[in-house]
Formats: C-alpha cells, structure tokens, sequence
C-alpha cells in the first residue's frame, strides 16, 4: 500500500526565533564548513549606497513635491492630522467589531460633533463677535481720543521733553518715506499671493472633498503601512525605528490629546464661570466667545492661560455695568481656574510626559516661536520633550545599552516622574 502524504501544516516561526535540530538530526562533525544558505544573500557596498541614493532622491522629490503644491496638500496634510489623532480610537474600536465599520463608526461621531458645532455653538458666536466689533470706538471716537492726548502732551511736558520724542518721530517718518517703495513692493506681492490662492481654491476644495475617502484608507490600511517598513528597513535597524517612533508618538499622542481635552475643559470651565457670575448680578459680555478664547489658547503652553484671560479680564472692567467691581470678579474667576487646571486636571491628562522645567520650556517656547511662528509655540513643549529622549536614547546605545533595554529605561523614568509629580500634586 502505497504511503499517504504527510499533510501537516507546521506552525510558523516566530521572527527572531532560535531553530534547534530533532533529536535524530544527523550533526555535522566539529569543525565542518556550515552549509550554504540559500536565503542569506551578500549584497555588494556599491549596492547598499546606491540603495541610500535612490532613498535619498525619493525623499528630495517628495519634497520638492510637497513645497511646489503646498496650498493643494493642504488638505492632505490635515487629513495626515486627523488619522494620526482618530487612530487610537479606530484601533480601541476594531477590537470589537471589524476595521472598517470602526472607522466609519468613528466618522458618525466626527459628523454629529460637527453638526452640533454648526448648528448650536457657531452662529451665537459669529453673532457675538459682531456685536463686539460694532461696540468698537469709531474712527470719530478715537480722533477726539488723539486730540485730547495731542492736547494734553502740548499743556502738560515740557520742552527740553519734546524735543527727543519729536526727532525721534521725524526720523521714523523719513525712514518710512525711504522705504515706501520696498513697502508697496511688499504689499503688491501679498496680493498677487492671495490672488493666487483664490485660483488654486478650486484645487482646495476638491481636496477636502476627497479627504474622507482618503483618511479611510489610510486608516484601514495603517498595518500594510508598517509591514512595508519592515520590509524595507535593515534587520538591526528595525528595532532602533520603532523605539524611536515609539518615543516620538508617545510624547506628541499624550501632549496633543491631552492639550485638546485641556482646551475643552478650560472652555467649559469658563464658560459656566461667567454664567454663575450673570446670575449673581455680574455681567460680563460675550461669555461665549470668551470661552472659547480661553480654550484655544490653552494649546499654547506657560503663556497660554494669561493670553486667554486678558480679554475677559478687560471686558470685565471697561465694558460692563458695575465695572472694576465686574473686573474683579472676572479676575477671580480666571485664577480659579488656573488653580483647578495646574493642581487637578494637568496632572491627570496631561501628566509628566513632558516632564521640562518651566525655566527651559520657556527659553524652547520663545526660540521656537522666533523661527516657525505660532506653530513653533504650539509644538514648543513636545519637540523640546522629544528632543530630550532622542539625545538620551542615542547616548545610552552608544553606551553599549541594547535598544529594548533603552527603549524600557526611559518609558520606567517617565512612569517615575509621572508618579511621583501626582503624588506631589496629592499632597
């Protein structure tokens, strides 16, 4: 009788894993030349640089790519921003149902939010910004303004004074005379941009009409993503990648997450301050705006509260009834709730992830903000914090540390500083 085939299918090998012989493996005697593998293949230097060329003129036309048409990825990059903060969602949400109607259960959510947003919280808004601008001093206003202060700066110093404040004004006006034409060059450049930008709207808004197919995609398939990295990083490099990666999105996930939920949860706080505040005989104009004032600015970090509380603080003494008595109370208010966000809600969302002295962080924050503007003092903290763990990381492997063994110190130290920043907070 003829034998049947042995259909047995093996389970697979975990990468990495050592391979042992059966028992009754026949051994090669000591000193044996090893048996030539089939699947380990030498490839020449020249080859590794012309693989890190063609990686590095993939990156340059990227690049160049995305510099030369940046209003039409405008989109896209937002998309890129979306994904990056629905993934944890999408990811907790496809452990009970499958993938794609995670994400589609996710983009319900988005769009009740949003018309929410639109239908309920936007026109108070703009009908409240348009009272704040109308209650502005007119330009007859603010002439009679100036002629009182000319007025006053005429009867009241004296001459040996002038005479510095008014060279000092001549100056600047014949300065400003020299530079009219380098001014109006400016300007007809910034209008022909502007100019340029309504023609490319059309480009924009079809990209924005693309953006959920394209964020489902890129949801959906963010394992292919990762494999094919894998596939094209160097075995001792890929373990190095993803501790890196690991550390770069642990800090900008807790960080930005966080600050959203901070934002909201100031908004709100605020809000319902100024409500209480009206009920009490206490009127403070434009309660909504200011909430959301406050929100927003919370993104920015150490100055971002002060920034949110000058408006209200203002309004409070100058555009309400009772005036500095409102102004008070608003300013009460406004340190209330710094109070409650530094000592209860800071410690239990955001935490110590970033973990700088305020001192460094505000040297980081100013530096930041002088080379990439409002977005550098947005992301000041989390670069200077990944920054921090990128030097540590390097040094330590080149200390002879392995790359798990660094990756798990530093994720331990800041498990420390975390702990021991709430029990500070605590007590």
């Amino acid at each position: 009788m003829a034998r049947k085939p042995d259909l047995r299918i093996e389970p697979p090998v975990p990468a990495g894993a050592l391979i042992l012989p059966p028992p009754d493996a026949p051994t090669e005697p000591l000193g044996a030349p090893a048996p030539s593998d089939p699947l380990v293949i030498t490839i020449p230097p020249w080859r590794r640089i012309a693989q890190w060329i063609l990686i590095a003129i993939a990156l340059y036309a990227v690049i160049w790519l995305f510099s030369n048409a940046i209003a039409g990825m405008t989109p896209f990059i937002i998309g890129l921003v979306l994904a990056y903060l629905l993934l944890p969602l999408v990811n907790r949400l496809s452990r009970r149902m499958p993938r794609p109607a995670a994400i589609l259960t996710v983009y319900v959510g988005a769009f009740l939010l949003l018309f929410i947003a639109v239908a309920y919280i936007v026109p108070p808004v703009i009908n409240q910004l348009q009272q704040l601008l109308n209650s502005l001093p007119t330009r007859e206003q603010l002439e009679s303004f100036g002629s009182g202060l000319l007025q006053q700066y005429q009867d009241r110093v004296p001459a040996e004074i002038k005479q510095p404040i008014e060279q000092g004004l001549n100056s600047a006006l014949r300065t400003l005379q020299s530079n009219f034409a380098s001014y109006i060059q400016g300007l007809s450049t910034f209008l022909f941009n502007q100019v340029l930008q309504l023609l490319n709207t059309v480009s924009f808004l079809i990209g924005f009409l693309i953006i959920p197919f394209w964020l489902f995609y890129v949801l959906n398939d963010q394992a292919k993503g990762s494999a094919f990295l894998n596939r094209i990083l160097h075995p001792r490099l890929r373990a190095d990648f993803w501790n890196v990666w690991g550390l770069i999105n642990q800090v900008f996930s807790d960080y930005i997450r966080g600050q959203l939920l901070l934002g909201v949860a100031v908004g709100l706080m605020v809000g319902i301050g100024l409500v209480i505040l009206r009920f009490i005989g206490f009127d403070v104009p434009y309660a909504l705006l200011l909430a959301i004032v406050a929100g927003i600015t919370e993104l920015v970090p150490i100055i971002g509260p002060i920034l949110g509380a000058i408006p209200g603080v203002l309004l409070g003494f100058f555009a309400s009834e009772h005036g500095w008595q409102t102004g008070l109370a608003v300013l009460a208010l406004y340190l209330v709730v710094q109070q409650l966000e530094n000592n209860f809600l800071v410690p239990r969302i955001i935490g110590e992830s970033i973990g700088l002295h305020e001192a460094i962080l505000t040297v980081v924050l100013i530096a930041m903000g002088q080379i990439f503007g409002l977005l550098g003092v947005v992301l000041a903290a989390p670069v200077a914090a990944i920054g921090r763990d990128l030097f540590v990381y390097i040094y330590r492997r080149l200390g002879g540390m392995s790359a798990e063994d660094t990756a798990r110190s530093i994720h331990a130290e800041g498990r420390a500083e975390e702990q021991q920043a709430h029990a500070k907070h605590m007590t």
